[in-house]
Formats: C-alpha cells, sequence, structure tokens
C-alpha cells in the first residue's frame, strides 16, 4: 500500500514462512517491519473489530452454556425474560439457575473451552496482530466466557481490547453478569450494548489519548448487532458480514433504505484463511 504523508521507520527484518508448499518445498516469505508515523507524529495502524460468538468461537458461548441447565427448566416463561427484559437479565436467570441446580464453574469452563474456533480464526488473528494491526472485540458475550476461550486457545496475547458485558465468579461460584452500559439512543442495539457507539468511542480515544490513527478499519461479524458499527464505517473502512449469518442480509437491508451511498467495501467470508486472504488484497 502507499501512504501520503507518512514516515517508515525500518524495526526489523521477519521471516515467515507459510504453511503450504511449493513442490513439497516450504516457502519463506521475507517481509520487513516498519513503524508507520503520519507527518504530525501520531502512530499509524490497521484495525480490526470482531465479534466473538460465531465469527471467534464456531458457537454461541451463551447458548453452549444455557444448554447445561435440564431442559425440563427452560420454561416459556423462562424464555419470555428475553422478550420482557432483554437477553442480560435471561442469562442472569439461566446462570442462577445453574447454580441452584449444582453445577459448578468447572462445568461452565470446559463447556466454553469445548467450543471450537471458526475455521482458521485464530491463524488469522495471529497474521493480523503481527502485520501493524490492533484488534480488539466488541461482543454482547461477556468478559468471562471471552476470557477462558482466548487463554485456552493461546489468542489473548494479540487481543488488544475487548468490550464486552462484564462477568464474574462470585465466593459461591454464581457466575455474575452485568450489562456494558444503558443506551436508548440506537435502535439497531441492544439497550445494553451499542457496538456502533464504542467503536466510535474507541477510535476517538486512540487519536485523543494513544496518539494512534487508523488508515484501514475492518469491522468482522455475524449477527444484527454488528449492523451498527458496520454502517458507521466510512471509505477507509470494510464490512466483513460471515456468509450464511443474518448480517449479510441485515446490512444489505439497511443499506438500501440509506438516502447517501454507502462508502465502505463489503467482504464477505466463510472461514478465517478466506477472511485473511480478502484482508490481505485490500492492504
Amino acid at each position: 500500500s502507499t501512504f501520503p504523508l507518512l514516515h517508515l521507520k525500518k524495526n526489523q527484518m521477519t521471516a515467515r514462512c507459510n504453511a503450504t508448499s511449493l513442490l513439497g518445498i516450504k516457502v519463506c516469505v521475507f517481509v520487513t517491519e516498519y513503524t508507520m508515523t503520519s507527518s504530525s507524529g501520531r502512530l499509524i495502524k490497521r484495525l480490526a473489530v470482531f465479534d466473538f460468538d460465531h465469527t471467534i468461537s464456531e458457537y454461541n458461548t451463551d447458548i453452549v452454556v444455557r444448554d447445561l441447565l435440564d431442559k425440563n427448566l427452560r420454561t416459556p416463561e423462562i424464555r419470555n425474560i428475553v422478550r420482557t427484559c432483554g437477553w442480560i437479565p435471561y442469562m442472569q436467570k439461566i446462570l442462577r439457575m445453574l447454580h441452584q441446580q449444582g453445577c459448578k464453574p468447572t462445568e461452565i469452563v470446559s463447556a466454553i473451552r469445548g467450543i471450537p474456533e471458526v475455521s482458521g480464526i485464530k491463524m488469522c488473528i495471529e497474521e493480523m496482530a503481527r502485520s501493524n494491526f490492533h484488534i480488539i472485540i466488541i461482543s454482547d458475550s461477556n468478559s468471562e466466557f471471552i476470557k477462558i476461550w482466548n487463554e485456552y486457545n493461546d489468542i489473548s496475547r494479540f487481543i488488544h481490547t475487548t468490550f464486552t458485558n462484564p462477568a464474574k465468579f462470585n465466593s459461591n461460584g454464581l457466575l455474575e453478569v452485568h450489562p456494558f452500559h444503558h443506551q436508548t439512543e440506537c435502535t439497531l442495539s441492544s439497550k445494553n450494548l451499542c457496538k456502533g457507539s464504542i467503536l466510535d468511542d474507541f477510535i476517538s480515544n486512540q487519536y485523543d489519548q494513544a496518539n494512534t490513527e487508523y488508515e484501514k478499519i475492518f469491522y468482522i461479524g455475524d449477527g444484527k448487532n454488528d449492523v451498527c458499527p458496520m454502517l458507521r464505517l466510512n471509505e477507509n473502512g470494510y464490512a466483513c458480514p460471515r456468509e450464511g449469518y443474518i448480517c449479510c442480509e441485515e446490512l444489505a437491508n439497511a443499506i438500501s433504505k440509506r438516502p447517501e451511498r454507502y462508502e465502505a467495501k463489503i467482504l464477505k467470508w466463510n472461514t478465517g484463511s478466506h477472511l485473511i486472504d480478502l484482508i490481505w488484497r485490500e492492504l
């Protein structure tokens, strides 16, 4: 890529060996790493924003843990909490019932660790982290589930920041989950988490407080609540909805209703290796 008004400082020469081979011979690609700064001295980075459930982890973490609860206890009255009160109160009730059922923290940890990755996504994240990307997670799961999965799968070291509903096991072994915030401004998002406002605030804070700006922004997700941040992307942005999931349809519908042109580019992906291939073409 070419960067106007950027100063490049050579850090070191590194070798990256591709997993693929040519005629049985492993091919090593040598890459020169640079620190990029603008003419004003700001650090220039790329930003990758990931949803978590069905984007990093193949399954929905809340549903995996909910399914530990006896089916006979998952009554219509319990399910109705989602409609009347929202998802966080529903999960709070589920977690209390699991605790009353005798479910131990180790069982929850084991269930989360058992969720497979979206095929190739760990390698995708690692490659991006080594290629001048800041990687953040914005998820409507919770901090404990994400921490458990990321640590078990050894990707925590690549994640700059995680924004999600705070959660912690208390002294009695009950997992307590709380809303990230309470908002009523964004109708595309749930009351407990507007991913678009979180993304805007992060970018603004990085610019003002960390002297960092992002020359390319990739938002990667699968759900309805990923549409809001995708719609906020501009000409340096890339909306990356996962193929076969509702985000693709919802994003297309939202764009069709906009009076103004949608400036971001759309990259539809299905696996981590597919995603990283698409991203490399844009750099």
